[in-house]
Parts: C-alpha cells; sequence; structure tokens
C-alpha cells in the first residue's frame, strides 16, 4: 500500500526540503521521482541538489523524456506521469490519485505560509485518505 507523506516546509524552504527528502530517499537505496511544477523550478532543482549540501552527492538528472527506464536514482520531471523503476514520489506540486497509487512512498510538500497553499494541501489529504491512502504527517 502506498504511504503519503506530508511534509510541512515554508515557501522559502520549499526546494531545500525536496533535496533533503530525495537525499534521505537515496540514501535508503530508494529511487525517487520528483515532479517540478514547472520546467524553471526543475532546473533550480537540479543545481540545488549539487549544491544544497557541501557534503552530498545524490546521483540525479533531469528527465529527458525518454521511454526507458532513467539510469539516475533521482530523476526530476515535469509531466505527472510515473517514471519506470521509481520507488518514490516527491511532489512539488499536486498529483492525481492514480498516479499516487503507482509508487510506494509519497512525499507531498505543505507549504504553511502560503494560505492557498495550505488550504489545497488541506483538500489533498481529504481527496487521498478518502481514496484509502495511509497518510501521515511530519512537521520537520
Amino acid at each position: 500500500m502506498t504511504e503519503v507523506i506530508f511534509v510541512e516546509t515554508s515557501a522559502r524552504r520549499m526546494e531545500m526540503r525536496a533535496c533533503e527528502i530525495a537525499e534521505e530517499n537515496y540514501v535508503q537505496g530508494k529511487r525517487v521521482q520528483i515532479i517540478a511544477v514547472d520546467q524553471e523550478q526543475a532546473q533550480r532543482l537540479d543545481d540545488l541538489l549539487w549544491t544544497f549540501k557541501p557534503d552530498s552527492f545524490v546521483p540525479h538528472g533531469l528527465w529527458s523524456g525518454s521511454p526507458d527506464e532513467p539510469e539516475e536514482p533521482v530523476v526530476i520531471a515535469t509531466g505527472k506521469e510515473a517514471l519506470k523503476g521509481m520507488d518514490s514520489l516527491l511532489m512539488m506540486g499536486f498529483g492525481d490519485v492514480d498516479l499516487v497509487r503507482q509508487f510506494s512512498h509519497v512525499f507531498h510538500l505543505v507549504v504553511t505560509d502560503n494560505q492557498e497553499r495550505l488550504d489545497s494541501s488541506r483538500g489533498y489529504w481529504t481527496l487521498l485518505k478518502d481514496a484509502g491512502f495511509s497518510l501521515r504527517h511530519q512537521s520537520r
């Protein structure tokens, strides 16, 4: 069963927190798909994954659109379709129920200092709960 983890963060730390989550999953041996909201955010995440910690190395890449399974253990995409061979999904936005079902672990970032985003995350919690997912909240 898919476990969905709602992780609180601030708008300022959102992309940094995404890198931390990607690193934690990579260290655990999981393959991670990150879905950025747009190409600009994807590029920022790509750059940040190289620099967010001086002693960290998270092998990753931007998704090229190939039908093959990605070689990198962490892949940043903008499309909302599951890539082959990925264990965890990290959503910078929102994904539909069918997408969420395709992963063992899904991380959704709850931006607590943006009321519109916070309200959307609350609605997303209800949607996924009603769909039968195992949900967990993480304040840090």
